[in-house]
């Protein structure tokens, strides 16, 4: 189980939950595989929602299940297939309750046993799933909490702005909490998102072929000074680096699709009919471009993971 966590919006925390989730998702289909991945959205602003193409749909909640869990009067509702093998517990407005809930009183220890409601209706249908990832909102700290006792893995994407960096520092604050109840809460590594593609530089060798990819500029500071600021954590920095792309994202959410799908749409037949229709200058080597990104991104994720697993267990 994994959280995506960032103390700063707009670092890329719901394009990578849903883009990871969907990947994941596609591969155990292609499979043939019966298990499922569950992307759940702790995010008032319930965007996870508009990247998979869910809100507003019958079924969408708005967040209403996850405060039934956290009240102890209910159970996770659970949207099935939102693609196959994708399950989706919404988030949305109704989650703006959960910090006046946490001030409840349902036991001698309210706050522990709100800390531990989700991570407990999680274990309950746990063994139907392969994944399940966590969009956390940013400066929501009783969500991040909840997020974070229920994890065994943290996510922490970074984007390109200095907030983003205070944003990180600031998650040590939520292990700082969660580890006194989830003392297995481990840090999987930090994704850079959202950098400009110039920043990166293609390495040729004699003949002309791209051997490898040079970081410069801006993206080779801010890599440099991320390491800094984690010092001797342990913490790794991605390599893949998830660069900026406003047309993509602002169509993947327009259209409900992630980075792999809009990549196929644009490469259909009708897409450049429909973008001369809509003025659109997103082009389908834009999009493929950030769908290798992310799947890039992806396996080195899942890699790290299956790393610190076998560690755990050896």
């Amino acid at each position: 189980m994994m959280i995506v966590l960032n103390n700063k919006g707009g670092a890329g925390k719901t394009t990578t939950t849903a883009n990871i989730s969907a990947q994941l998702a596609s591969a155990l289909h292609a499979a043939g595989s019966t298990k499922r991945v569950l992307a759940i959205d702790l995010d008032p602003q319930g965007n996870l929602g508009l990247d998979l193409g869910h809100q507003g749909k019958p079924g969408d909640d708005e967040g209403k299940s996850i405060i039934d869990v956290v009240e102890g009067t209910g159970g996770l509702h659970i949207i099935k297939d939102v693609r196959p093998n994708l399950d989706v517990v919404p988030g949305g407005k109704n989650l703006k309750r959960i910090t006046a809930s946490m001030i409840g009183t349902r036991s001698i220890d309210p706050r522990r046993e709100i800390l531990l409601s989700l991570a407990q209706a999680l274990a309950e249908v746990a063994e139907d799933y392969e994944w399940i990832l966590i969009d956390c909102p940013p400066n929501l700290a009783d969500l991040q909490h909840l997020a974070a006792v229920a994890a065994e893995y943290v996510l922490i994407p970074v984007c390109f702005d200095q907030g983003a960096i205070q944003g990180l520092e600031g998650v040590s604050e939520v292990f700082d909490v969660a580890s006194r109840l989830n003392p297995a809460l481990t840090p999987l590594g930090v994704l850079l998102f959202g950098f400009d593609r110039q920043n990166l530089r293609k390495i040729k060798d004699e003949d002309g072929e791209v051997v490898g990819i040079k970081e410069v500029g801006f993206l080779a500071k801010k890599r440099k000074e991320i390491s800094e600021v984690l010092g001797d954590s342990g913490i790794p920095i991605f390599q893949t680096v998830i660069t900026r792309a406003v047309n993509v994202a602002d169509q993947c959410r327009k259209h409900g699709r992630v980075f792999a799908e809009l990549a196929d749409l644009t490469a259909g037949a009708d897409w450049k009919t429909h973008a001369k229709r809509h003025q659109l200058t997103l082009s389908s080597e834009s999009a493929e471009t950030s769908a290798i990104e992310m799947e890039e991104a992806t396996a080195e994720i899942i890699s790290r993971a299956l790393e610190l697993e076998a560690e755990a267990y050896a």
